[in-house]
């Protein structure tokens, strides 16, 4: 987080946390372009949460340690 003399820095996320974000793009990539059907069981919004999630989680892996 923030630190004192050297203002606010972030860092590159984690591997994992690198491939979670991409396999959640992919998923709401290709269901947003029909390519790939999602379960009935999900919402029909679930593309675009994937989206969501993928963006939160790089950004969220770029200011904290360790995630």
């Amino acid at each position: 987080m923030a630190r004192r003399g050297g203002g606010f820095r972030t860092q590159a996320p984690k591997q994992a946390t690198l491939i979670i974000a991409l396999i959640l793009w992919l998923i709401g990539l290709l269901a947003g372009l029909h390519i790939i059907h999602l379960p009935s069981s999900l919402p029909p919004t679930a593309g675009f949460w994937s989206l969501v999630i993928a963006g939160l989680l790089l950004i969220l892996g770029s200011l904290l340690d360790g995630l």
